[in-house]
């Protein structure tokens, strides 16, 4: 597999979006209701919400496109644009979502990757992200790249509070 990983632009809004839309749905609607399931997409996902993000100076949106396909993204957030306030040494992974066809095949392994070189290169101690406390299979993905349990927050989906584990990951 040649994949090839590529900062985003404003101009890649509608591409997030859909890769955004299918991979959330792919992952998590068998799990949740389809109204909230729905719900989510239409606020997480619209397309004035996806442009601003683009645009925000602190946050980076990185696409990886394998034989031309694009077949995965990552949001990182530093500063304020993070979801929860880990400081200006912190950078988290919003998300890191991967099309169901390219699933196992290292695409997350090089994003993650990336976003260490990324924080080593701005001088960042820690990477944190969110994952749903019942999505094992990512866990076990993060565990794997070096992140480990060290807290909670709530995720609302919809009308659902749910948990996800806060994880971090120290960047050496």
């Amino acid at each position: 597999m040649t994949a090839v990983i590529r900062q985003c632009t404003s101009d890649d809004a509608w591409l997030i979006r859909s890769l955004g839309m299918t991979t959330f749905r792919d992952t998590f609607a068998a799990d949740n209701s389809r109204e909230n399931t729905e719900d989510y997409l239409r606020h997480s996902f619209s397309p004035e919400l996806v442009k601003s993000q683009l645009s925000e100076p602190e946050s980076v949106f990185m696409l990886a496109s394998v034989g031309g396909t694009p077949a995965a993204y990552m949001q990182l957030n530093t500063g304020k644009a993070q979801t929860e306030q880990f400081g200006d040494t912190s950078m988290e992974i919003e998300r890191l979502y991967v099309l169901s066809d390219f699933k196992r095949q290292g695409l997350g392994t090089m994003l993650v990757n990336q976003t260490f070189e990324r924080a080593r290169n701005r001088d960042l101690s820690k990477i944190w992200l969110g994952v749903w406390e019942r999505n094992e299979p990512a866990q076990r993905f993060y565990q794997a790249m070096g992140f480990k349990r060290t807290g909670e927050h709530t995720f609302t989906l919809g009308t659902d509070i749910q948990t996800d584990w806060i994880m971090t990951a120290a960047v050496n």
